[in-house]
């Protein structure tokens, strides 16, 4: 058995997603998101970055120290990188972002709030578009083009997108036993330099 919970079809504990918040980012990511898993009988789910995951403590706890970490978040924005995949159920296709100084600060930040997830691997920025068990050949000759379609199609949308939230879920299990437990809005200030 794996230790990496990516390639699992179930996942553990809780997570701390980062949600488009612009109407036409999130719709353009839902649509895709679903209209795949609808041609691959696959699970739909909201479209996320994760920021940590796999926190192993109650839902009190993780919310109490998401809450202290919100304090200290300003909303930053996300931008696309490249289309990519993985063996890896949770990250089989997936949009990487762009590591930026904002987005891996955030991590950071995030991991001083959550010591267990200090020695996570590097931070990877990235929005799942694919959940599942697909070959590579199935996915490099059918899956990803048409996702690079839709993408180029929604580019405008899809682009980039502002987050101002975290989303505490519960991801112990099946995606089907998945839920939101909270949202808490970002409540830090983006620091502007001055000359």
């Amino acid at each position: 058995m794996s230790d990496d919970p990516y390639k699992s079809s179930s996942f553990i504990g809780h997570s701390l997603w980062m949600c488009p918040r612009d109407g036409a980012s999130k719709d353009a990511y839902s649509s895709i998101i679903a209209n795949t898993a609808s041609i691959l009988n696959s699970f739909v789910y909201p479209p996320h970055v994760t920021l940590v995951a796999a926190m192993m403590t109650d839902a009190d706890d993780v919310v109490r120290r998401t809450k202290e970490l919100a304090k200290e978040l300003a909303p930053y924005d996300f931008e696309f990188d490249t289309l990519e995949m993985r063996d890896a159920y949770f990250q089989s296709i997936y949009a990487r972002l762009k590591q930026t100084p904002q987005v891996m600060q955030a991590n950071a930040t995030a991991r001083k709030f959550f010591l267990e997830r200090q020695s996570d691997p590097e931070y990877m920025p990235h929005l799942s578009l694919v959940y599942g068990d697909f070959g590579a050949d199935e996915k490099e000759t059918k899956l990803i083009p048409a996702l690079q379609k839709k993408l180029l199609t929604n580019k405008k949308a899809t682009s980039s997108f502002r987050v101002d939230a975290i989303e505490v879920w519960s991801t112990q299990g099946d995606v089907k036993d998945w839920y939101l437990v909270t949202t808490i809005p970002l409540e830090g200030v983006n620091e502007t330099k001055t000359t």
